[in-house]
Parts: structure tokens; sequence; C-alpha cells
């Protein structure tokens, strides 16, 4: 159980980071790069905090993946809109910029705690 929740949390951080890179490419004029920007982006706003979330919240086999995979959208159209709403209570102005913060500060408290959690 343990090999197979390393290798998920390894595979969300590779996939976490190839998502940050092509997020964080500068703007071009090519429609394809746009494209993958787009789509990978609604991957890391909309799927990721929330699919990590369900891996801390629940356990292997608590639910299945078409649960998962469903909850993983519900989670990050809460929390995401939710921290960021919290974060611009501290005077932090809610820019595409301070939204990706918060994506990836979800996604790495959440590996921190499922690294914590199995010692």
């Amino acid at each position: 159980m343990y090999k197979k929740l390393n290798k998920l949390i390894l595979i969300s951080l590779i996939i976490s980071i190839l998502l940050l890179i092509i997020i964080f490419l500068p703007r071009q004029n090519n429609i394809i790069v746009e494209i993958l920007r787009i789509i990978f982006g609604s991957v890391f706003i909309l799927f990721l905090p929330g699919y990590r979330l369900t891996l801390s919240f629940f356990k292997e086999k608590e639910i299945d993946r078409l649960e998962r995979f469903a909850l993983s959208f519900a989670l990050s159209i809460s929390v995401v809109p939710l921290l960021t709403f919290y974060i611009n209570l501290l005077w932090v102005k809610i820019t595409q910029l301070s939204v990706r913060w918060v994506v990836v500060v979800v996604i790495v408290a959440n590996i921190i705690y499922l690294k914590w959690e199995r010692k």
C-alpha cells in the first residue's frame, strides 16, 4: 500500500512540476502553446489540488476512482477560491500569480502531510 501511495505522490509531484513549467512560460503568439497552457492550467487549478486533498482525506480503499475523480473537481473548485479570498484578506491582491501560488502551497502542504502521516 505504501509503495502505491509513494508512486502516486511521485507522479503527482512530477505532473505538478511539468504543469508549473508550462503555465509559467511567457506568453507567446503560438496557438498550440496557448492551447496547451489553457488545458494544463485548467488541470492544475481545477483538478490537482482536489486530488491531493482526496489522497489525504480518504485512504486508498475507502473510495473508488470515479468518486475520487468527482471529489477532486469539487474540492478544487471549493478550496482554491476560498483560500484565494482568505489571502486577499491579508492584503494580497488576487492575481494569476497569487492563485498559482495558492495551488502550489496546497499541493506541497499535502505532500508534506502525507509523508509525515506515514512516519
